[in-house]
């Protein structure tokens, strides 16, 4: 099926609302607590010399990826946590469900022009997405991907604490592993949202408490709600007109949307030399990117298209609930797969494959 005319609309996100929380350990084990939270306590400003090699012999690497673990993880939190997620007991309207990347990976689609794949399963009318990522997409050897990856977590590290009174370690091993995720709940226009997103940090100072202790949900949830939140990159140093496009036009264009969809106060970009030495570090709050890269992309387009995807999502599963009306729930989850191509023609078909696969028998029974 090919892609109508976006409409003429501005829907807009509502405030993202914090509903939940989960940590992730060494070994890619869910936990509901808030033990992989970090802390941004200070921002260095001038010259600095931050070698991201530094004992990055030591690191515990990654042991899955997103194509692995698709949504298993948010899903051992929907079953842990369902007994106070309304949309899940009784769901009154539909839901999308998802990670904060799947959205990104839409609202970028639309200035980047990569093909991009993304499941959909109905259930209980929800509906769950997962967007199948091209590991190889920018196109670059997969040592050169993990020294890449590998200088991102050890900048979290130099920069990221593990309480507001403590400074940051890095003489321990970096655990690629580890992470924290903060699951919000919004609506795009007509569309209820819930998606998980990967929290880099909290900013703090060394005033500001540490999370209750052991600390209930409410407790824990109240903690989150009264905090503000950044994220972290790493960039190769500026030195050219066309660097900086591309930083615009690409990088900071998918920042932005990770800032937007989960409120975060901005985004700390550590600016580094081919050999791995960071040199100085730059903040952008969430509006000085929308400024700054003006004249490279508009963000009403993104979320518009991120609002055209799901109404066509959305429209497609009524249509086919409509027309099998008799036993389109016997069969659910129901799965589709949505492929967008360069020239934002949009294709359909049946996900019959491993791969799309998300939800599996132990969370559909």
């Amino acid at each position: 099926m090919q892609e109508n005319e976006l409409p003429e609309e501005r829907p807009q996100l509502n405030n993202p609302f914090i509903i939940g929380y989960m940590s992730v350990d060494v070994h890619r084990d869910y936990h509901h607590d808030l033990s992989q939270l970090k802390y941004l306590t200070s921002i260095p400003k001038g010259i600095i010399h931050y070698d991201l090699n530094h004992n990055i012999e030591k690191a515990v690497k990654r042991t899955t990826d997103d194509n692995n673990e698709k949504i298993s993880l948010m899903l051992k939190f929907l079953h842990d946590q369902k007994h106070r997620l309304e949309f899940l007991n009784n769901p009154p309207e539909t839901t999308f469900i998802t990670y904060r990347r799947s959205l990104i990976s839409v609202m970028c689609a639309c200035y980047t022009r990569e093909p991009l794949s993304i499941v959909a399963s109905l259930f209980n009318n929800c509906i769950y997405l997962y967007s199948i990522e091209n590991l190889r997409k920018n196109n670059l050897p997969n040592d050169q991907n993990a020294k890449f990856c590998a200088w991102g977590y050890k900048f979290e590290q130099y920069m990221l604490s593990d309480s507001p009174s403590l400074q940051p370690n890095i003489e321990k091993p970096v655990v690629e592993n580890e992470e924290f995720s903060i699951y919000y709940s919004s609506q795009l226009g007509k569309h209820k949202l819930f998606y998980g997103a990967q929290i880099d940090g909290m900013l703090a100072t060394g005033t500001t408490p540490g999370p209750p202790d052991p600390g209930d949900t409410n407790d824990n949830l109240t903690y989150l709600r009264s905090n503000s939140f950044v994220e972290l990159k790493t960039n190769r140093g500026i030195h050219s007109k066309r660097q900086e496009k591309n930083f615009k036009r690409f990088k900071l264009l998918r920042c932005w949307c990770q800032c937007y969809l989960a409120g975060l106060e901005g985004l700390l970009v550590g600016f580094r030399n081919d050999e791995g030495i960071i040199q100085r570090v730059q903040w952008f709050s969430t509006e000085d990117i929308v400024r700054y890269c003006q004249d490279e992309w508009e963000p009403q387009t993104a979320i518009n298209y991120l609002h055209y995807f799901l109404t066509y999502v959305d429209n497609y599963f009524k249509t086919l609930k409509a027309t099998y009306a008799g036993d389109f729930a016997s069969k659910e989850p129901v799965t589709l797969k949505f492929d967008i191509d360069a020239n934002q023609k949009m294709t359909v078909s049946k996900g019959n494959h491993e791969e799309h696969v998300i939800l599996p028998s132990w969370y559909v029974s």
